[in-house]
């Protein structure tokens, strides 16, 4: 449960930095267009100011003049247009002007509009890390409870147990369906090569500090015994977690106790399993090559810490991962 909230709030704020960043881009572009109408004012502002300066000074006794001066007709037509023209063109001046005023009007209730959204969204990006780091503090808080309280250990155990099940079930469908498949001649996963096992397989994260190893662990203050099916590797939140060799994704999701998983099939009857993802980067049925990035390191389902717990399966059956690292 806490997972998924913590896994919503990260989506959200992410959300909110990709909307804020949109407002500070149109911030950015509407100051541009006001500065830009600006500039266009005040040309129209001081062209139409001269031309009140010549009408005050020689008013429309000028015009008379000038008409009256014509030597002929043609030259008379000739002074008429030109006022004319020049008369429009102070209209279209004045016309220009007043588009620009509308127009900056329009672009400085926009500007406030966005700085009021940008301001708003900063808040809430706000209300939201909070959150999200007083989830992560409760879930922290409980799994610790976890350790110190012995029915919540047990009930732990039996997750981890239903868990281990449930991904040995998996695996045992896909290899039946694929066997099935095989022998109805519809085997599409001919096309990957069968893992050899003479090879190694690659290390799915660059951090090579392995927490947890393969085998019994013995709990040590209830002194309950379990399998740990794999290794966990400790790796900062959010590091790529790459796939260990090529194959194709026959689960991709969420898995009770191990959180966000992610299962490869290599062919041959090998398999390798990431858990604990906080992002998964692939869907069911991918073909990936050898170090394709399959998602996230994060700390999903029974985890008290961010890893990567990785497990190589044999015909379903786990195996030391060292041994084939």
């Amino acid at each position: 449960m806490f997972d998924h909230r913590v896994q919503q709030s990260e989506e959200q704020i992410a959300l909110l930095d990709l909307q804020i960043e949109k407002n500070e881009r149109e911030l950015k572009e509407v100051g541009e267009s006001i500065e830009e109408h600006n500039k266009r004012i005040r040309a129209l502002q001081d062209i139409l100011s001269r031309r009140c300066v010549a009408i005050y000074k020689y008013g429309g006794a000028a015009d008379l003049n000038a008409m009256l001066s014509a030597a002929d007709l043609a030259e008379l037509n000739n002074l008429t247009y030109l006022m004319n023209r020049l008369s429009r063109q102070d209209e279209k001046d004045i016309e220009a002007l007043e588009a620009e005023k509308l127009a900056l009007k329009s672009d400085e209730l926009k500007l406030q509009q966005t700085r009021g959204q940008l301001a708003q969204r900063h808040k809430q990006r706000t209300r939201e890390q909070q959150a999200n780091k007083q989830a992560g503090a409760h879930r922290r808080e409980l799994l610790a409870r976890v350790e110190k309280d012995k029915k919540a250990h047990e009930a732990a155990m039996r997750e981890s147990e239903e868990a281990e099940k449930a991904l040995q079930k998996k695996i045992a469908e896909y290899l039946k369906k694929r066997a099935l498949a095989a022998q109805q001649g519809k085997n599409k996963g001919g096309r990957i090569p069968a893992y050899k096992g003479n090879g190694k397989f690659d290390w799915p994260v660059p951090d090579r500090k392995v927490t947890s190893r393969f085998g019994m662990r013995v709990h040590p203050r209830f002194k309950t015994k379990r399998q740990h099916t794999g290794i966990d590797i400790a790796s900062s939140l959010g590091t790529p977690i790459k796939t260990a060799g090529p194959g194709e994704v026959i689960f991709a999701g969420w898995m009770r106790g191990y959180g966000q998983v992610v299962i490869i099939d290599h062919g041959g009857g090998y398999a390798t399993v990431y858990a604990h993802m906080s992002r998964i980067q692939v869907d069911e049925g991918n073909t990936v090559k050898r170090g394709a990035t399959i998602g996230r390191v994060g700390m999903t389902g029974v985890a008290t810490g961010a890893h990567l717990h990785f497990e190589v399966r044999v015909n379903g059956e786990a195996r030391d991962p060292l041994k084939y690292l």
